[in-house]
């Protein structure tokens, strides 16, 4: 059995997302209230799509623009930090992917209300869990997760799903060899990095 969803489907929801809202909040209200209208098929298979887009773009390469942009070696970032990505639209994901260095063209310039988390998104992560809560009239997140991850597994079940393991990345650049990450990511070192947990943005 396919998913109920099709990629084609979760970009164009994401896309229309960002011609409606300007702002992060927006965006992601704007695509909990429309999927909160779908079936719960295709909430779960948006929650599995999200799921395996962050399988597919778990690499060592983009794992080295994320530090470069957040600061933060800690796993638990690269992920926020794809998730993010992920919320920017197929056309920015792609590009990404090919080129992580590509995300210059994407950045924003530097203010002085600067936030930290301006490239991360955990939210984008809820998205299909605060729709089906909608959906279901449910307002205590606690309840509501666990419910809502038992629906999750039994549809993963129906379609025969297997989740896959991530794989073990072996890292080619290092917070402390510089030249390692220059070399993966030469603009953004050029624009980001000073020094060792020194960031700047020219």
């Amino acid at each position: 059995m396919e998913l109920a969803m099709t990629r084609e489907n979760f970009w164009k929801y994401i896309a229309e997302a960002h011609k409606k809202e300007k702002d992060n909040n927006g965006i992601m209200n704007y695509l909990v209230e429309k999927l909160s209208n779908r079936s719960y098929e295709e909430i779960f298979s948006f929650g599995i799509i999200v799921d395996e887009i962050m399988l597919e773009s778990y690499n060592q390469r983009l794992w080295c623009a994320s530090y470069l942009l957040n600061g933060d070696t800690r796993e638990e970032s690269f992920d926020f930090f794809r998730l993010w990505l992920i919320s920017q639209g197929e056309k920015i994901y792609n590009d990404v992917m090919k080129n992580p260095d590509n995300l210059i063209k994407y950045v924003e310039e530097p203010d002085e209300d600067f936030i930290a988390d301006l490239y991360e998104n955990e939210d984008f992560f809820f998205v299909a869990v605060d729709a089906f809560g909608i959906k279901n009239d449910m307002g205590i997140f606690e309840e509501l997760f666990e419910i809502y991850l038992g629906e999750f597994d039994s549809y993963k079940e129906k379609l025969h799903y297997n989740d896959e393991d991530y794989p073990k990345l072996k890292l080619t650049w290092c917070e402390k060899v510089p030249k390692s990450m220059k070399k993966i990511c030469p603009k953004l070192f050029e624009r980001f990095y000073i020094g060792e947990n020194e960031y700047t943005r020219n």
